[in-house]
Order: structure tokens, then C-alpha cells, then sequence
């Protein structure tokens, strides 16, 4: 039996030990302690046995402002902790390149449905902030196109926030999420927010723009998958 078949063992034990009949509760919760110590487990080690993780690939290595806001709106809507994966490897033609991830970090399947949410929200604006960059002049900077395009995306993950909180309507535990986070990943140190809004003059039009379409966002659920699931049209 390994760790984690233990700690499932565990945890149905401890739920037979809250049965009506005092033999069977008697024994369930006499096994669940034998478990515990053969394979030195503390009751931390059970609750944290429902926090799980599940990641999303970033729209490119570098946090994006507007890509960081809605990872970090729909991880609160979710009841989620979040944070910012980022790796590097050779790829075939020999040259080094850099993979970001969005972590989610939550209690049972709240980190998978937050990160299918996120995965939908961001290729979602993405494509709204492309369309709105090829909207403006030919004679435009590609530098001040994309600051353009991320204020835009700024303001489409405000116009969308209040559609994605009622929609998540998720309780957070938070004292859970604390206790596994300093436990598997103590390291975590903040990183670097490209914000290209700030190098260039924005006019506050685009913001308002992208503000409009995030509004415009539908959500709905899932066809096909579990109760949970839900999508974002």
C-alpha cells in the first residue's frame, strides 16, 4: 500500500467513525490510527490529502499584466491559491526557451475547474485584444499597437470580473491553502509584471473598449463534461 492509498483509506475510516453504530465507528477509527502511524501521518497530513493542484500554459513566458489579473480573478472566484510556474529546456533547433504555467492550488476539484476557466477566459481575450490591435492605423508602432492591445486587455478583464464572481460563487479555506502552500512550495518569491501600457501613452478609450467586450463575456456550462465543469462562451 502506498502513501497515498493510506491517506484514501484513511480519510474513509474516519468517515465510518462518525457512524451511528458505535462497533463499526469503534474499529473504523482504530484502523485509521494504526494507518496513521504505520505510515507517519498526522492529521494535517489527512486534511491537506484534499488540496490539489492543477496548471494552465501561459500566452508567453513573460506575466503579462492583463494575463496575471485574470489568472488572479478567477483563482479568487474559484476559492484558489495561484501562482506562476516558469521554465526553460532546449528545444530541437537547439535553443533555449522559457514555458510559463498558472498554477492552481485548491480543495478537491476547484483547482482543475479554475484552470479549464482560465485556460477559456484567456485564449478568449487574447483573441479580442489581436482584434483590436488590427484595428489601428497601418501607420501605428508595433510597440505602441501591443500597449494599445493590453490596455485593452486591462479593461476586459475588469468588464468581465463581475460576470466570473457570480458565476464561481466558490468558498475559499483559507487557513488549508496557507497550511499547503508553505508546505510544498516555501520558496515562492514574487516576480516580474510586464506592463507595456506604462512605456507608451494609452488613451483611456482602449481600456473603455476592452472594458465593453469583457461585459459582453457569456458563461455557461460545460457541454459534455462534469456537473462542475463549466466553460465560458
Amino acid at each position: 500500500m502506498t502513501r497515498d492509498d493510506a491517506l484514501k483509506k484513511i480519510k474513509k475510516c474516519l468517515a465510518l467513525s462518525r457512524s451511528a453504530n458505535e462497533h463499526e465507528a469503534a474499529a473504523a477509527l482504530r484502523h485509521a490510527q494504526k494507518l496513521m502511524q504505520a505510515f507517519g501521518l498526522a492529521e494535517e497530513d489527512i486534511s491537506l490529502a484534499d488540496v490539489s493542484e492543477a496548471r494552465v500554459k501561459a500566452r508567453s513566458a513573460a506575466a503579462n499584466r492583463w494575463e496575471l489579473a485574470l489568472v488572479h480573478l478567477v483563482a479568487d472566484a474559484f476559492g484558489c491559491e495561484t501562482f506562476g510556474s516558469l521554465k526553460g529546456a532546449y528545444n530541437a533547433a537547439g535553443n533555449f526557451t522559457r514555458t510559463r504555467h498558472w498554477v492552481f492550488v485548491g480543495i478537491d476539484t476547484a483547482p482543475e475547474v479554475a484552470a479549464y476557466a482560465a485556460e477559456v477566459l484567456i485564449r478568449q481575450c487574447a483573441t479580442a485584444r489581436l482584434a483590436h490591435i488590427a484595428k489601428q492605423p497601418k501607420n501605428c508602432k508595433p510597440i505602441t499597437k501591443t500597449a494599445r492591445g493590453d490596455a485593452f486587455a486591462v479593461g476586459w478583464v475588469a468588464g468581465v470580473e463581475a460576470k466570473v464572481e457570480a458565476f464561481a460563487q466558490s468558498g475559499k479555506n483559507e487557513t488549508l491553502l496557507l497550511a499547503y502552500m508553505q508546505r510544498e512550495h516555501p520558496d515562492l518569491a514574487d516576480g516580474k509584471v510586464r506592463d507595456t501600457t506604462k512605456k507608451r501613452r494609452v488613451d483611456h478609450g482602449h481600456i473603455a473598449a476592452g472594458y465593453r467586450a469583457g461585459k459582453a463575456a457569456e458563461l455557461h456550462r460545460g457541454v459534455g463534461g462534469t456537473e462542475e465543469r463549466r466553460a465560458i462562451a
